[in-house]
């Protein structure tokens, strides 16, 4: 049963790693300029994007505790 769990959580941090690189080859489109408001300050898209890495960051870290635990 462990095993099955570990594997399961490779496969998570695998398939959680290929979003994180997605998000960054479509990082303008996600984090830039939105076409529809340009009145949007920078700060609310760094606020945005801090936001997201720090979830993005968060879930790798706790599943890799768990992987290596």
């Amino acid at each position: 049963m462990i095993l099955f769990m570990k594997i399961a959580l490779a496969l998570f941090l695998v398939a959680w790693s290929g979003l994180g690189l997605w998000m960054l080859v479509k990082y303008d489109r996600l984090f830039g300029r939105h076409p529809d408001d340009p009145a949007e300050s920078s700060g609310a898209r760094a606020l945005n994007f801090t936001q997201v890495s720090s979830v993005w960051f968060g879930f790798f870290a706790v599943a890799f505790y768990f992987l290596i635990r």
